[in-house]
């Protein structure tokens, strides 16, 4: 009873980490960058801009909120990633094939803007569609809707919660038929 019960968790871990392929709104990357915090301290020669204070980054429906970032860019003025830290620092998109927001935190994160990969570290938490993975770090690929996760060393743990899916109103789940059955055939 254990194995199968395992298994079926096993199989819906891996459902639901490959998931739909899906990828952040198309118009989210030609909307402009717009930055708002206390202090800016930029250096054109490196390519990077570290903003501190109540720092706010948005694009389209992609919201970063910090205590500071870093934005390193290219030679051509693209932005490479971002790296938010905070207490926590939180990162929210829509993503396309989705109503709702992917939401991060973490007390560092890393996002490889070109690659749309999230790296945090230090008490991580994802929320999709009200499913939730926390853990000590976890990599997310928002493309693939991959994740690796772990936990802190020693007695650290990984912790998933899904929400149930909605089911129709007035469709019996299919378990409980089966087993409604069973129990009147030895009557």
């Amino acid at each position: 009873m254990k194995l199968n019960k395992f298994l079926c968790a096993l199989a819906v871990t891996t459902l639901l980490l490959q998931g739909m392929h899906a990828t952040a709104l198309p118009s989210d990357r030609q909307q402009p960058v717009k930055v708002n915090a206390q202090k800016l301290e930029a250096n054109r020669g490196k390519n990077l801009s570290v903003y501190s204070g109540n720092v706010v980054i948005t694009q389209g429906s992609l919201q970063i909120r910090a205590d500071r970032v870093e934005v390193h860019g290219n030679p051509e003025g693209e932005i490479r990633r971002v790296i938010a830290t905070g207490n926590p620092a939180h990162f929210q998109q829509q993503m396309q094939q989705s109503q709702n927001l992917v939401k991060a935190r973490a007390r560092r994160i890393e996002f490889k803007v070109n690659a749309d990969e999230l790296q945090l570290t230090g008490d991580a938490h994802v929320d999709r569609d009200g499913n939730t993975l926390a853990a000590e770090r976890i990599d997310y690929d928002l493309n693939s809707e991959k994740m690796q996760a772990q936990g802190q060393s020693g007695d650290g743990r990984v912790e998933m919660i899904w929400k149930p899916e909605r089911k129709p109103e007035g469709t019996a789940p299919a378990d409980s038929a089966e087993d409604n059955k069973d129990s009147t055939e030895g009557q």
